[in-house]
């Protein structure tokens, strides 16, 4: 992924909508051992509209490892802590150690605002409870305030309450968000999904999002004259797409999206991530833009990569490629190397238009 941060990008980026209401709803566990029964239970109670679809299981297993990079669960390190199925789910996770102790019984009673009289049940951790009366005081405060309870951007909202612009990114994967408690309405807030750039190319279905933008540019152009089934171009932008994914939704006639990007860690989890936001918004699955992958893999143009990617989790990012690329991309990832999109350069695009096969 040449045009975004790297592997530290996806520390950056908050966790999706889906992704922080099921750890909130994991966290409501007493165990730290959680079990694969549990796991999927907790997946139909976050994601009701997608547990028990064709979509649920590479959702969920794209979940599970974006909760598993914020360090919110441990996923397990071996091949018999996981399915045999094609997208394999873990048997088994763990949830980290809870470090921090309860406020102690004596602390005096909260008057809580009914929003948040579930609270004085609760169990909550010092921190968890001081941001709660933060919260409580801004319900307070802008009590029959329309003006003030106008909805607004999360990060705007969370800077309005905290003085801290991303407290509501961390707060949304946390207890206080589990069901039945905080939800963004209360804050009168909502996400907004970064901005996605694209270029109308014809009035087909496709929309071909290209992680990098080099790749981008010269697709533009070539598509500008002869588009095929591609309606729009779209730029990924590395990780920005998991969320950006979203604006798709306000694009006509869309029945098919293909993604396009580097062949290493990154390049196979991105879009895996953002078919998340992508099922949650009744979008079209996303799927890989196979001429393109086949001909990127026939160029061959390895470089190093940052790191080895360990052979179970290499199976589990090369699951979304078609079938008969899978064993060959999974040897260069284990063999601690890569293929970036942009050894398909434009002279390459321009004199073999295998690649239009699927688009």
């Amino acid at each position: 992924m040449n045009d975004s941060q790297g592997g530290n990008d996806a520390e950056r980026q908050p966790l999706s909508s889906s992704a922080a209401c099921l750890a909130a709803t994991l966290n409501a566990t007493t165990h730290r051992r959680v079990e694969q029964a549990t796991i999927l239970a907790a997946f139909s109670q976050a994601c009701p509209g997608t547990a028990g679809t064709t979509q649920g299981r590479p959702v969920l297993s794209a979940l599970l490892d974006e909760l598993a990079d914020h360090h919110l669960i441990e996923l397990p390190r071996s091949r018999d802590g996981w399915d045999t199925t094609q997208q394999p789910l873990p048997r088994w996770f763990r949830l980290p150690k809870t470090t921090e102790a309860s406020p102690p019984r004596t602390t005096a009673p909260v008057l809580w605002r009914r929003e948040l009289s579930w609270a004085n049940t609760a169990t909550l951790t010092t921190s968890q409870t001081e941001s709660l009366k933060t919260i409580n005081r801004w319900l307070r405060d802008t009590d029959g305030d329309d003006r003030r309870r106008t909805v607004v951007p999360m990060r705007e909202r969370s800077l309005e309450i905290f003085g801290d612009e991303k407290r509501l990114d961390a707060l949304t994967s946390s207890m206080l968000f589990a069901p039945g408690r905080l939800t963004l309405a209360t804050l009168f807030a909502q996400r907004i999904p970064p901005p996605l750039a694209y270029n109308r190319v014809g009035d087909g279905g496709t929309v071909l999002v290209i992680e990098n933008s080099d790749t981008f540019e010269t697709l533009s152009t070539l598509l500008d004259d002869n588009c095929g089934q591609v309606g729009h171009i779209a730029f990924g932008g590395g990780h920005a797409f998991e969320a950006s994914i979203t604006r798709i939704a306000q694009l006509e006639g869309v029945t098919d999206i293909a993604y396009y990007g580097d062949l290493d860690d990154d390049g196979l989890t991105i879009p895996q991530r953002a078919n998340v936001s992508a099922t949650a918004a009744q979008l079209p699955p996303i799927r890989p833009a196979r001429g393109l992958y086949r001909l990127l893999l026939s160029e061959n143009l390895q470089g190093p990569a940052p790191k080895r990617v360990e052979p179970l989790t290499a199976e589990r990012r090369v699951s979304w490629l078609t079938a008969s690329l899978r064993r060959p991309v999974a040897d260069i990832l284990t063999a601690g190397n890569r293929l970036a999109q942009e050894a398909t350069g434009a002279l390459t695009l321009r004199h073999d238009n295998s690649w239009r096969d699927d688009l």
